[in-house]
């Protein structure tokens, strides 16, 4: 941790950072950084929006506000229009940015960015504002940010991307583990059926068979022949099913593999 952060915020910054560890939740991560970051450096509004490098927009998914000001959770920014952003995300470092319009619809003055980051790969943005008069009518809208506040934003913002790819991860796993146990049950319900049918099949030719049914030896013989048809069958089923089986297995074996090097490779950077 940085040591131009005093005692006190040092202790403030593990505290916030602990709460947003302790969940896996992408939202409930967002919403409290931003809750908790925005009172704690006197910001009028501080918003977060995640960011992946396909895109040339982000939105805010999450924000503190002070009431006075115009809200802009849900807003759509574009990064070719705020380079202040791109800065951000290009370095990896704190940007401060006050060229703001004397009209500008969100009242901003002065802010603050950050990127937040996991193995140098930007995934969030969080933006802290300073909109004119605070709570109390301090007029903060010029007020520079100070080295300390910059230092402990960027602190958070370390933390806070370690948090984002973690959750990450364990939602696409979930994804996953969702979606393969909705194959599996589709699989199981057609098997099900591929199963019973031929199996019926076999079951009433040789009951006729048995009970001496047939007319003649040549239709006890169709008899016998169809049940031979239908085990072919049920068979290939059988051996489908079990591929089907075997496969699976073998793609979470790959799958629990590939994350244990990964953890294993994450450890030793």
């Amino acid at each position: 941790m940085n040591q131009q952060i005093s005692a006190q915020s040092q202790k403030l910054l593990l505290q916030i950072g602990r709460k947003i560890r302790k969940t896996l939740d992408l939202n409930g991560i967002w919403q409290q950084t931003v809750n908790s970051l925005g009172p704690t450096l006197g910001a009028s509004r501080c918003i977060i929006c995640p960011y992946e490098s396909s895109s040339l927009q982000v939105k805010v998914a999450a924000e503190y506000c002070q009431e006075r000001f115009l809200p802009m959770l849900g807003v759509e920014l574009s990064l070719t229009e705020t380079p202040h952003f791109m800065e951000a995300i290009a370095t990896l470092e704190p940007v401060v940015f006050d060229s703001f319009a004397d009209d500008d619809p969100f009242g901003r003055q002065s802010v603050l960015v950050v990127a937040t980051a996991y193995q140098e790969q930007a995934n969030g943005i969080i933006s802290l504002h300073r909109c004119g008069q605070d709570n109390l009518g301090n007029n903060i809208g010029d007020r520079p940010w100070t080295q300390c506040q910059i230092e402990f934003a960027q602190e958070l913002a370390d933390q806070v991307g370690s948090a984002i790819a973690l959750a990450t991860l364990y939602q696409e796993r979930s994804d996953r583990v969702t979606e393969l146990s909705h194959l599996k049950k589709q699989f199981m319900l057609k098997a099900s059926h591929e199963l019973r049918t031929p199996l019926n099949h076999i079951i009433g030719y040789l009951q006729l068979t048995v009970d001496d049914m047939a007319d003649d030896p040549i239709e006890e013989r169709a008899f016998i022949q169809e049940a031979h048809r239908s085990a072919l069958h049920l068979s290939k089923v059988i051996g489908n099913v079990l591929d089907f089986i075997q496969l699976s297995d073998a793609c979470q074996t790959h799958a629990d593999l590939a994350a244990i090097r990964s953890q294993e490779k994450s450890s030793d950077d």
